[in-house]
């Protein structure tokens, strides 16, 4: 077909049929092969004979892309044509286009050197399905429209009348879902959510809830469900599993955790070996493959934790209370066992479905007092007075600090990535009111808990793998080439050079040069947006972050369907095994074809909620700053953009935008140096420049010249700012150099 385009170009779909000799009663699927030629970036049809003249896309000016828009207004066009460099839409050139639609551009210009062709918007060919808060204003015959918040939305949304838009008020705060069709000339809506004056930490919270399609409660009918679980009384009524009821094990977590869905234990088995165990609560045993709460985790995909509040996966009956270990009550567990030798090398491994009874329910805080008592961990002021019942645990916490650093030093030796990144989160009250940042330190206690669940995780993958079961494996591919230059070009500008290869072990090094220099922040947030997300996939895949080839989650069923998959898979072969069978080649490929189906949508359920958890936490963040605008503080610019540059403020943590329209001087951006200089004092960048140019000796004089002149604003530079302005439509945090 591409041949006769190639020969014979203008010709519309019936003509070609003709020319190639398809029948009249199959011209319906020949057009759906040409319209799919289309999508692939093959052949293209100019919107003026919309199908009636077919050209190849390579001889045409005509591109069809997702566009992803900036916080400028302006767009990037990933051309659906491998290969293709990315095109520019100016603000003024965007239509009603948004990020994540698929749309039909203009190329305007040919590529000209380093810099990106600019083009023009001509039509938006699918919407993306993206929610926006807004002003509902009414018009006519009971329909209306909404003016977005957010200044990179589209232009103002036309909302059909409906039985939504009768009870609203002119002016009220909405959350308005775009249509995906595009039948209309401006962009059209459907109000998800009335939010009255939207000025409440309740008003936020529906609004993310609408915006990212959250689930709601669970029904009468899913919680009647769950009730009807029976209660585990006594575990010696439990025959078929192994009681370890008598085995000393206990939880590890935060001081305002609700459920507790994972133990450890840990023998001296004398030789330098000693065996961990990791016990998880046994969600499979309640919701049972096919089951209506099986159906309903599914669709869910992963609990939600916003400031204040969750929206459980599950019944708070088996996430809070059946398939809670909480302490002195038996419990049903999967148990994994994994002996290890001297130097953190395990030997073996075994599952089983087991009854455990915790003896214990400790916080991070206690386990770190433990261990800075017992010399695990370096002196610390811990925030907590040492437990009275130290003594009985403390020979096996010694255990388990010592398992703990083999195993970290083993990671270390095969090239795993540690980022020393942290992590804020917002205290709020029990109105949802933010009430204090929390800055959540990495600490003994914390590593603990982190290397054993990791080992649970890696040793289920790995018996799947060995044992040929269907396995939900987790990927993390390694960064593309193309992000890795940019990367290169980054480290560059400030000093420093990624040596060796493009192993995970390569960026450590680097995370461990910059780690103690003004520049960390800046580096490591510039080395996460190198990676590539994480995904879920069918089987074993390359985990880059941790140096693994085999990699599954497994230690959060309650939270996580993925793991409640994989528990599924495990609860079914052990049984099989304890009766001296294998899962039949049928059941085998029934479960092959599930884990194929479930991976895309978990992954999508898993970004909605993360999109979703970040969106609410700067929200909160937002609320609590309030009392705060105007006030300086000290901070260290972690990134440099056309638009300004990102600061990092101290003791906060907090991340906020100095506009380059708050500076005194015109400034453009030098990619090369990763700065922005003031106009006029050498080739500074424009931002949709592919590469800096200008060689090194240029830039180093630029360079002089605007630190002569305190005029040059770049990576890791210390700065004094006031919190100038706090945009929730936007989410964006503000700041004015002082």
């Amino acid at each position: 077909m591409l041949s006769h385009v190639r020969r014979h170009g203008g010709l519309s779909t019936r003509q070609l049929a003709s020319q190639m000799g398809v029948g009249e009663d199959d011209i319906d699927r020949f057009g759906a092969l040409v319209h799919g030629l289309q999508d692939a970036g093959d052949l293209i049809s100019e919107p003026a004979t919309r199908g009636r003249a077919w050209e190849l896309t390579s001889s045409s000016v005509f591109r069809i892309g997702r566009i992803k828009t900036d916080r400028r207004g302006a767009g990037y066009v990933r051309s659906v044509v491998d290969g293709e460099d990315d095109l520019y839409v100016r603000s003024s050139r965007m239509r009603d286009a948004y990020t994540g639609d698929k749309v039909l551009v203009k190329v305007l210009q040919p590529s000209r050197g380093d810099r990106l062709r600019d083009a023009r918007v001509v039509e938006v060919l699918e919407r993306t399905d993206r929610a926006f808060r807004g002003v509902y204003w009414k018009g006519r015959q009971g329909a209306g429209s909404v003016e977005p918040d957010d200044p990179r939305a589209p232009g103002a949304i036309y909302v059909p009348k409906s039985a939504a838009t009768k009870k609203l008020r002119d002016g009220e705060i909405v959350v308005v879902r775009l249509m995906p069709s595009t039948g209309a000339p401006s962009p059209e809506g459907k109000i998800i959510a009335a939010l009255g004056d939207g000025d409440s930490a309740e008003s936020d919270l529906a609004s993310i809830v609408a915006e990212f399609d959250l689930p709601g409660a669970h029904d009468a009918e899913t919680i009647a469900e769950a009730e009807r679980c029976p209660a585990v009384v006594d575990g010696a009524n439990w025959p078929d599993r192994r009681d370890l009821r008598d085995l000393c094990t206990f939880t590890i977590d935060p001081t305002d955790a609700k459920d507790f869905d994972d133990a450890i234990s840990i023998e001296n088995l004398g030789g330098g070996k000693v065996r961990l165990g990791v016990h998880i609560a046994d969600v499979s045993h309640y919701v049972r493959p096919g089951s209506p709460l099986d159906e309903v985790a599914a669709k869910r995909g992963t609990s939600v934790y916003l400031p204040g509040t969750v929206i459980p996966m599950l019944p708070e009956r088996i996430s809070n209370d059946l398939c809670s270990l909480r302490p002195e009550e038996d419990r049903l567990a999967k148990s994994a066992f994994m002996t290890f030798g001297r130097t953190g090398i395990v030997h073996e491994v075994e599952f089983c479905r087991s009854v455990i009874h915790s003896h214990r329910r400790f916080t991070y805080a206690e386990v770190q007092a433990i261990l800075e008592e017992i010399g695990a961990e370096p002196e610390r002021s811990s925030e907590v007075d040492l437990p009275e019942d130290h003594e009985d645990f403390q020979d096996d916490l010694r255990l388990l600090a010592s398992l703990r650093d083999k195993l970290h030093k083993r990671r270390q030796k095969r090239g795993a990535l540690f980022l020393d990144m942290p992590a804020i989160r917002v205290r709020v009250d029990e109105d949802g009111e933010p009430t204090g940042i929390v800055r959540e330190e990495r600490d003994g206690s914390h590593e603990l808990i982190e290397e054993f669940m990791l080992a649970a995780n890696e040793a289920v993958a790995r018996y799947f793998v060995e044992h040929a079961l269907p396995l939900i494996g987790r990927s993390h591919p390694a960064p593309h080439e193309e992000k890795l230059e940019d990367f290169r070009e980054l480290l560059a500008a400030v000093g420093f050079e990624l040596h060796g290869g493009t192993q995970a072990s390569d960026f450590q090094k680097l995370v461990d040069e910059v780690v103690e220099t003004p520049m960390s922040s800046a580096v490591q947030l510039a080395l996460l947006r190198t990676m590539p997300h994480a995904d879920y996939v069918p089987g074993a895949a390359l985990h880059f972050a941790l140096s693994t080839d085999a990699y599954c989650h497994f230690t959060s069923p309650i939270r996580r369907y993925p793991d409640l998959i994989v528990h599924q898979i495990l609860e079914e072969h052990l049984i099989a095994e304890a009766k001296g069978r294998d899962l039949t080649a049928k059941r085998l490929a029934q479960w092959k074809s599930r884990v194929e189906e479930v991976c895309p949508a978990a992954s999508h359920t898993e970004r909605r909620a993360e999109g979703a958890e970040r969106a609410m936490q700067q929200l909160a963040l937002i609320r609590y700053l309030g009392p705060k605008v105007g006030e300086p503080m000290d901070g260290w610019i972690v990134a440099v953009q056309p638009f300004g540059f990102i600061v990092r403020v101290e003791p906060l943590h907090v991340e906020g935008i100095v506009h380059v329209s708050t500076l005194e001087t015109y400034f453009e951006f030098d990619r090369e140096a990763q700065a922005l200089v003031p106009a006029g004092s050498g080739r500074g960048r424009r931002g949709h420049d592919r590469r800096g140019r200008g060689g090194k000796k240029e830039r180093r004089a630029r360079e002089r010249r605007a630190k002569d002149e305190r005029e040059l604003y770049t990576l890791g530079q210390k700065v004094r700012v006031e919190l100038s302005g706090l945009d929730p439509a936007a989410r964006e945090i503000h700041f004015r150099l002082v």
